[in-house]
């Protein structure tokens, strides 16, 4: 008997043959997912466009050192009345060459066009204690550099009456960073300090928090006070209500937290693990193969042509219902949820996501986010984590968390300030922010611009760079 003249076999040759291909293509393409069976811990985390990117500040900066005068000229500050304040925390890291927060503010500015400079109040707040001008190795060129519009210190910046009790707390804290509740403790009062020194100094809507050790994408700017307009707008709707207490489900508060630039796709998985019953695989199978088995039998019997009825014979009925729909199910689920549906362009309301890389507040709430993160900083047992409590503060209060596609930041922090290790803290990671093209972003930059601020903003953008 010729084996390959029985439909079993065939049936079988041919989900072979699909299942090679499929595995083939994840092996190639899935690889830079962390939730998805095909992910290389060799190659998870190449980079692509955030190369690129810290290639444009690296020429920024230098550009910069050159003709400082030049620089300044064709950015200028913010002007009295800007959209944003926009703060990066940072402390000095034990590292070679440049220190994570030169990368990120030339990030933050390369390529950036005037009218997004005047919109944008930007301060470096160097976190240190008690001296940030000798402990940190970008204050004196930061502050040579004059392109940021406020350097923040906490002992040039504390109210003189409490100084000196305030100093001696956070130098308690930094003096006992290697333990863990300390280094947390402190980081939540540099958050809070952060938000407040922005709501307190200038009268922006919205306060962007940025950790020194992110890439901001080309044209981040304008694609994030476009963002916020539709935020803004999406308040407005009628079907929205008043902010109350509990989890926030989407299209209900017409109030907001923040929004947020930076995700990890290890937050928005399918939350099972590899195995057949995870995410209820086994299910889903049932569900579908019993249907289907019904629609190929009445098929067989009532509609197929007699050639092809003699070829549905019961070992291809198994291969089919019983093999074939498992593996598909399952092999949706293990391939992973950022691999197969990513997230599309735009806008939304999301109750999860990672990490405090980059958020944008919004002004109503700053102030008392700081007051919660500075109570939190200072209470007896455990402090808390500060990309966990403003989730926390969002749900005692009903306000949205919102999320915007395709994300602006990249992590590229190696060596941490929180006292995470080097592998977890380089896990931290957007595969879809590697995926972003510098030409397309280029394109939209400008279009951004133009809506914005006017075609002369562009003529001005276009010809100062």
């Amino acid at each position: 008997m010729n084996l390959f003249k029985q439909p079993g076999c065939r049936a079988l040759i041919l989900l072979l043959t699909i299942v090679i291909l499929y595995v083939t293509y994840g092996y190639f393409n899935f690889y830079r997912d962390p939730l998805s069976i095909f992910f290389s811990e060799r190659h998870g985390f190449d980079r692509f466009y955030s190369a690129t990117r810290q290639a444009e500040a690296e020429a920024f900066l230098r550009a910069l050192e050159v003709n400082p005068d030049s620089v300044r000229s064709q950015l200028d500050k913010a002007g009295p009345s800007p959209d944003m304040c926009a703060v990066f925390m940072t402390i000095a890291r034990e590292m070679e060459g440049r220190q994570y927060i030169e990368t990120a503010v030339g990030s933050f500015l390369a390529n950036m066009s005037r009218a997004e400079r005047h919109a944008i109040h930007l301060k470096v707040f160097f976190a240190d204690v008690p001296s940030p001008e000798t402990q940190h190795r970008s204050y004196a060129k930061l502050a040579a550099a004059n392109l940021v519009d406020d350097i923040v210190t906490y002992p040039g910046s504390l109210p003189e009456t409490e100084k000196a009790t305030q100093m001696g707390l956070l130098e308690s804290w930094f003096r006992d960073r290697h333990h863990k509740s300390m280094i947390e403790r402190k980081t939540l009062y540099d958050y809070a300090y952060a938000i407040r020194h922005c709501a307190k100094t200038t009268n922006a809507p919205y306060i962007a928090l940025f950790e020194d050790d992110i890439i901001l994408a080309d044209g981040w700017g304008a694609r994030t006070l476009k963002n916020l307009r539709v935020v803004e707008e999406m308040m407005k709707d009628p079907r929205r209500h008043d902010p109350a207490r509990g989890r926030v489900e989407p299209g209900g508060p017409n109030s907001w937290l923040y929004l947020r630039l930076f995700n990890q796709e290890r937050s928005f998985g399918w939350g099972g693990g590899y195995g057949f019953r995870s995410n209820n695989a086994h299910i889903i199978s049932l569900a579908v193969s019993i249907p289907l088995l019904a629609i190929i039998l009445l098929g067989r019997r009532f509609l197929f042509p007699r050639h092809l009825a003699r070829q549905v014979d019961g070992w291809v009925l198994l291969i089919i219902c019983g093999v074939a729909v498992p593996l598909f199910v399952w092999l949706f689920f293990a391939s992973g949820k950022a691999s197969l549906l990513g997230s599309p362009p735009g806008v939304r309301e999301e109750w999860f996501g990672c990490c405090s890389q980059a958020l944008v507040f919004n002004r109503k709430h700053a102030l008392g986010l700081s007051d919660f993160l500075m109570e939190a900083s200072t209470k007896p047992g455990g402090a808390g984590r500060g990309d966990m409590l403003p989730k926390d503060f969002a749900w005692q209060h009903g306000l949205a968390r919102i999320s915007a596609y395709p994300m602006l930041a990249q992590h590229l922090g190696r060596i941490s300030a929180t006292g995470t290790t080097s592998l977890e803290a380089g896990r931290i990671w957007s595969m879809a922010f590697e995926n972003l093209k510098a030409h397309r972003l280029a394109l939209d930059h400008i279009k951004d611009v133009e809506e914005l601020f006017g075609k002369e903003a562009v003529k001005d953008m276009m010809s100062s760079h």
